[in-house]
């Protein structure tokens, strides 16, 4: 396997059964089941503000995202996701100039699998070095380090879900698919430095449709 990282950003595990066909202009509904076993010791409060993350990110781009049970049957138009915390590191990914928050793999075909991995001790780190609320996030309250966190999380994933639904390893110069952000973006107010730009969410759009079309039953 071919691992495709985000550095700097690392986004946890996401698998995808089933993506629906798209038609007209209406988005495609991702179903995001999360794994019992593989949250990362977050708690239900922090999984549900990083899944609002992702589906606020990905929102303009037509795909709604949803969150669910491992095991709840599809509806129309659903992909079921299941994601993934890790409490360990990327592999390979300690070095002191590169920091791997999230990855995804690549199968033999070239495809991105629908596999992704969020480290949780990594992406916590990066929180921590970053100034929140005009304060360093060391001195915040832990109720507000925790949000931050989640809220990281949720970038994340939503960087490492574009790979997999653009089926495109490569990084862009600006916005949702850059191949680094800063810790302050990670945990900022604004989650602008996240979006699609305006420009290219037809081909994103486009993208993601083409995939749908094609995608069975994993």
């Amino acid at each position: 396997m071919v691992r495709r990282n985000l550095q700097v950003l690392a986004i946890g595990t996401i698998l995808v059964a089933v993506i629906a066909p798209v038609t007209g202009a209406e988005p495609i509904r991702l179903a995001v089941r999360l794994n019992i076993d593989q949250d990362g010791g977050l708690s239900a409060a922090q999984l549900r503000l990083a899944i609002e993350e992702v589906g606020e990110i990905w929102k303009d781009v037509g795909v709604a995202v949803a969150s669910g049970q491992y095991g709840d049957s599809l509806r129309s138009g659903e992909a079921t996701i299941s994601l993934r915390i890790l409490r360990a590191r990327a592999p390979n990914g300690d070095g002191a100039e590169r920091v791997v928050l999230a990855w995804v793999t690549a199968i033999e075909s070239g495809r991105s699998a629908p596999l992704l991995f969020v480290s949780l001790p990594a992406v916590t780190e990066a929180v921590m070095r970053a100034d929140a609320l005009g304060r360093p996030v060391t001195q915040l309250t832990r109720a507000l380090q925790e949000r931050l966190i989640a809220r990281a999380v949720g970038r994340v994933t939503a960087h490492e879900l574009g790979h997999y639904l653009l089926q495109n390893a490569a990084h862009g110069d600006r916005g949702l698919m850059r191949a680094n952000y800063s810790s302050s973006e990670l945990v900022g107010q604004w989650s602008d430095p996240f979006k699609v730009p305006t420009a290219e969410r037809p081909v994103f759009r486009q993208e993601v449709a083409s995939l749908a079309r094609v995608q069975r039953p994993f």
